[in-house]
């Protein structure tokens, strides 16, 4: 039986470039205001400080979870992005320049301040994030160092500077005692380049380094009415006011799709459940969707139709997802966009007594665009040309396909460019 990855839902609309907000307000960082999602573990007072709850300009206000549809609530419309103008430009080479000269000597409350003045005059800069990220895990301020880790990866289209900043974060989850975690970071960072001293890291880890990815939440079934509640309280935000979670119909009665908040109003992550025989189970990670409402990110996902296929006796499910993702870097005059389509395959062993789990999880299609805004010319960016891509437009894409037997053998090919490796070859599904 071929998978056939091409979902049969109306596509989406071309991604729209997001607005590049006009200050990030990193201040959260020192103590003030700040766009960036709380972290997961802060002492009581730290919460109670009124700087812990200022406004947060340029992020939209804490929303609820999209409704139950099957398409992904997206941000709401804002205007083109507005091109940074020559003094920013200058001013952000000459900080992260500065930020460059103390980190470099080691004087790392003169390097987090310079950084953070790059990040005024560019917001929501991937390579200014990363390098206060560094700064701030040198000075010991692990707070400080996630929150500005996680904005760069999040951000981030350079895989160097994202994988750096990965690399970042686990230093800090290992410096707060928290090795699974650090491990799972320095292994999202080798994937991205390889890196002599993130594999010594990770060796140093041990046994930890040789855990797996963390189980999904709430695997255990339990009644319907009980899963938000398990997943706002193993993977939702810090703070109760951005918490949300809604079930949504599929296709099929016998899986739902949980979509619920993570670090922040801003971050929601959709993972499948199923009907089990002691209850409702979480069974597959499907996607997870950032708009920050700043820094010209902009993501939008959809849901697929849920189809049905008996193969050697087995009840198969396949669930198709889109992902379009909008990047713009206008500090530099460019901008990425990538639309993913990825398949979980799901399978029932036998009758309604029997359990649905989710063996495969598979990117089927992927294509990749960077390229001049054209908000600025040349001349305007002569003080950034070294932070520039190089042979821009830049286009890739990928496909695979997905075939399975009756003996339970997935057969995932690569079908038009350079696909992951990893995922291809045979999967044993059952």
């Amino acid at each position: 039986m071929r998978l056939d990855p091409s979902p049969v839902s109306t596509p989406l609309a071309p991604p729209r470039p997001a607005l590049v907000a006009a200050a990030l307000a990193l201040a959260a960082l020192a103590g003030g205001c700040g766009a960036a999602p709380r972290p997961r573990r802060r002492r009581r007072a730290e919460r109670e400080r009124p700087t812990a709850r200022s406004a947060r300009a340029g992020e939209e206000p804490a929303r609820p979870a999209p409704t139950p549809t099957r398409r992904s609530r997206p941000p709401a419309p804002r205007p083109p992005p507005v091109p940074v103008t020559r003094e920013a430009r200058a001013e952000y080479k000459r900080r992260l320049l500065a930020g460059r000269k103390a980190a470099k000597a080691a004087r790392w409350p003169q390097a987090i301040t310079e950084l953070e003045a790059a990040l005024a005059a560019i917001p929501g800069d991937e390579r200014a994030l990363s390098e206060l990220s560094w700064a701030a895990l040198s000075a010991g301020d692990f707070e400080r160092a996630r929150i500005a880790g996680r904005l760069s990866v999040r951000a981030a289209t350079d895989p160097a500077v994202k994988a750096a900043s990965l690399y970042n974060l686990g230093r800090v989850e290992e410096a707060t005692g928290h090795a699974a975690e650090a491990a799972a970071r320095y292994r999202e960072s080798l994937a991205l380049r390889p890196n002599r001293t993130v594999e010594e890291r990770l060796a140093g880890l041990g046994a930890a380094g040789a855990l797996a990815d963390a189980a999904l939440p709430c695997a255990t079934p339990m009644p319907e009415a009980r899963l938000c509640a398990c997943l706002n309280a193993s993977g939702g935000p810090e703070d109760a006011a951005d918490a949300a979670c809604a079930l949504q119909l599929t296709d099929v009665p016998e899986l739902k799709l949980a979509v619920f908040n993570t670090y922040g109003a801003s971050e929601q992550r959709a993972l499948l459940v199923a009907r089990q025989p002691g209850g409702w189970s979480v069974v597959a990670h499907v996607e997870d969707l950032y708009n920050p409402g700043m820094a010209g990110i902009f993501e939008e996902w959809e849901l697929g139709r849920v189809r049905t296929e008996t193969v050697g006796g087995k009840r198969v499910y396949r669930v198709i997802s889109r992902k379009l993702r909008a990047d713009t870097d206008a500090g530099i005059d460019e901008a990425e966009n990538e639309d993913t389509e990825r398949l979980v395959v799901c399978v029932r062993a036998g009758d309604a007594g029997t359990a649905i789990t989710c063996p495969l999880r598979v990117v089927t299609s992927y294509e990749y665009v960077r390229d001049r805004l054209g908000l600025a010319e040349d001349g305007e960016l002569a003080d950034v040309a070294d932070l520039r891509t190089r042979g821009l437009p830049i286009r890739a894409r990928t496909q695979v396909s997905v075939e399975l037997g009756a003996d339970g053998t997935a057969r995932v090919r690569a079908r038009a460019g350079r696909p992951d490796p990893a995922t291809l070859g045979d999967k044993q599904l059952w």
